[in-house]
């Protein structure tokens, strides 16, 4: 018999996981929601596609006791941070029956942008357990652009975020067919962030949930702790060097020259900080 409805949410980060995360948990108290709970320990530099073999990533000591956690729980649950992803096959092999994948998207560029001023991408300056385990590089295996590998050093950071873009949301692409018949919903961030009924709705259908009105309100919150801005030499059109992000983007509906570049700007460029403020728990932990 089927437990409680388990919703996990594919994403880059970077796009209204932890807005949603927090009303979710404000609305709807008969729910378990959780933003990042182990954060980089999905380990999605080791796991990425393991679709042969998800089981291993149970060598893992704390995912292995938080999917544990998962298959125990009494009630619907909800998980939001993108980190996840790496572990959405372990989670269709192991809860087919429970399981519901929310695929959420962001237009490329300033997803990229967004990403550039926090310095997160593969092997990045800031080198935390984030960027050491989880964003993806072209050298990880099974990632799908490994001919970059040899090119890698010559990426600007900004293309390096693209890259990474382009490697989660192929992945979305792909996972239905291999996961089926669990269901996926796509969604874009842009279009629920609004708080309206008319984007909510699908979402909120599909995790069964009823409509709230005070998502309305909550589309005005700033729940997003980490606000960053970048001083690197960045020209956005630089999307159009890369065809597999262009081809990535088209089937997700992005029109790549429909572009804000003056807001883009002033929304990212400005006084780079450390970019440690996400290292936390794990970096103690020697990770």
């Amino acid at each position: 018999m089927a437990g409680p409805a388990v919703i996990a949410f594919l994403s880059t980060g970077r796009c209204g996981t932890q807005w949603l995360a927090a009303g979710l948990d404000a609305l709807y108290p008969a729910i378990g929601v959780e933003h990042e709970p182990i954060g980089p320990l999905y380990r999605p530099r080791r796991y990425f596609r393991r679709y042969d073999d998800p089981d291993a990533m149970l060598e893992v000591p704390e995912l292995a006791a938080h999917l544990r956690r998962i298959e125990r729980a009494r009630r619907p649950y909800i998980e939001t941070g993108w980190p996840l992803f790496a572990a959405l096959p372990l989670l269709a092999a192991r809860l087919p029956d429970r399981l519901r994948i929310v695929h959420l998207t962001r237009h490329p560029v300033p997803s990229a942008l967004s990403h550039l001023a926090h310095k997160s991408y593969a092997d990045s300056p800031r080198d935390d357990p984030y960027t050491r385990l989880a964003t993806l590089g072209p050298s990880d295996p099974r990632v799908f652009q490994s001919h970059y590998a040899d090119v890698w050093d010559r990426f600007s950071p900004y293309e390096k975020c693209l890259f990474w873009w382009t490697e989660v949301h192929r992945f979305g692409l792909e996972l239905p067919a291999k996961i089926a018949p669990v269901p996926v919903l796509r969604i874009k961030s842009e279009e629920i962030l609004s708080g309206k009924r008319e984007a909510m709705g699908p979402l909120l259908e599909f995790m069964q949930l009823p409509w709230d009105e005070r998502w309305r309100a909550h589309a005005g919150r700033v729940v997003d702790r980490w606000h960053h801005h970048s001083d690197e030499p960045v020209d956005p059109l630089d999307v159009h060097r890369h065809p597999g992000t262009v081809e990535v983007a088209g089937e997700l509906g992005y029109d790549l020259d429909d572009l804000d570049l003056p807001a883009l700007r002033a929304r990212y460029r400005g006084q780079p900080d450390p970019g440690l403020d996400r290292v936390g728990r794990f970096e103690r932990a020697g990770i």
